[in-house]
């Protein structure tokens, strides 16, 4: 088995702890807001992101950051694609500073799933900027090895969080390196997922279903943000697509923050992600390896849309094959760092 798959998922407590594919949908009215392009320069940044500097944001950015939340999660935004939307603009596109700091806050909901139980009260995630006042309403640790998450909720976002944890014990790597495909779902024809991966989602399927069901009609107002670092990343997007078939009422709702996700099915399944009109944003920092594995040569590929943490900007990918800033163009021209999997903008736990 390739080296560089055995060094992937170091459970995250052994770890020193230091945040696309194809096109995509995003918010129209938030672009102005949320991303720059790279040229020409109408968006323009104040400041690079500066990856070295771990420090949350200042507190003073609190409700300035929970009001672009909600701006982000404006469900009565036009379905439009990037080209559509802004036609003389080019592929790249560069993340803004506030863009980055709602990122950051749904890596912090990632981070808080390696810890937080039934309150939250966990040490660093908790209290990153938006996120203090969330209310946990179901949390959960099934089968074996274990998969565990939490649904919670944001009442000044008006958000609802779906969190799938990552790898936290040795135990877990059983279901990383279940790296054989099996078909899934059933709705999706050809569509085959990490048999890993999988397990431990079924293991939870009923439990998040049903809670998410209750929820969104409680709340009906409310986005809902599926999240996950790692191998809780790809059990995020399983959720996605299952979430789709199982409760489409809910589409509209939907977002996907991934980071660090490994590749989780087939191109089948990849296309079936990516034609969800939900909005999606897979993750990756620097020369993480965990995003390029498992191989394409095994038949397995991303689904959209990649945001790359890379040399103090963030980019968001939309065309990989036009655009070079995408790490997923190639698996083995960039060099690996196993640290860039744990040094994410907010996922400090």
């Amino acid at each position: 088995m390739n080296s560089v798959w055995l060094i992937l998922f170091i459970p995250a407590t052994l770890a020193s702890k230091c945040i696309p594919s194809r096109s995509t949908l995003v918010p129209v009215s938030t672009l102005p807001t949320l991303f720059q392009a790279t040229e020409p320069a109408v968006f323009a940044s104040s400041e690079p992101l500066d990856p070295n500097n771990q420090e949350e944001p200042a507190s003073e950015l609190k409700t300035a950051l929970v009001s672009a939340i909600a701006s982000m999660l404006d469900n009565t935004a036009p379905s439009n694609s990037i080209n559509e939307a802004i036609p003389s603009l080019k592929a790249q596109i560069r993340v803004s500073n506030q863009g980055q700091d709602i990122l950051a806050l749904f890596a912090a909901y990632s981070g808080a799933a390696y810890s937080v139980t039934n309150q939250w009260n966990c040490s660093f995630a908790c209290q990153h900027p938006g996120a203090e006042d969330t209310i946990i309403e179901h949390h959960w640790g099934l089968g074996f090895p274990i998969s565990a998450g939490y649904i919670a909720r944001n009442p000044p976002g008006k958000f609802i969080v779906v969190a799938f944890q990552g790898t936290n014990d040795d135990a877990q790597w059983l279901d990383n390196l279940d790296v054989i495909q099996e078909s899934w779902p059933m709705e999706v024809p050809g569509s085959r997922v990490h048999s890993g991966f999988l397990r431990g989602y079924l293991d939870v399927q009923r439990v998040v279903v049903d809670k998410l069901r209750e929820l969104a009609l409680q709340y009906p107002d409310y986005s809902i943000a599926i999240v996950g670092h790692s191998l809780g990343g790809a059990r995020a997007a399983l959720c996605l697509l299952d979430i789709s078939i199982k409760l489409p009422q809910l589409l509209p709702r939907l977002y996907l923050y991934t980071q660090g996700q490994p590749r989780t099915g087939n191109k089948e399944f990849a296309d079936a992600i990516d034609k969800l009109e939900a909005f999606k944003y897979r993750c990756v920092y620097e020369y993480d390896p965990a995003p390029r594995v498992p191989l394409i040569s095994m038949d397995y590929h991303h689904h959209s849309t990649e945001t790359w943490y890379h040399k103090n900007q963030t980019f968001l990918c939309v065309d990989p094959v036009a655009d070079n800033s995408c790490i997923d163009k190639d698996d083995l021209n960039h060099p690996f760092d196993i640290n860039d999997h744990y040094k994410y903008p907010g996922l400090k736990h």
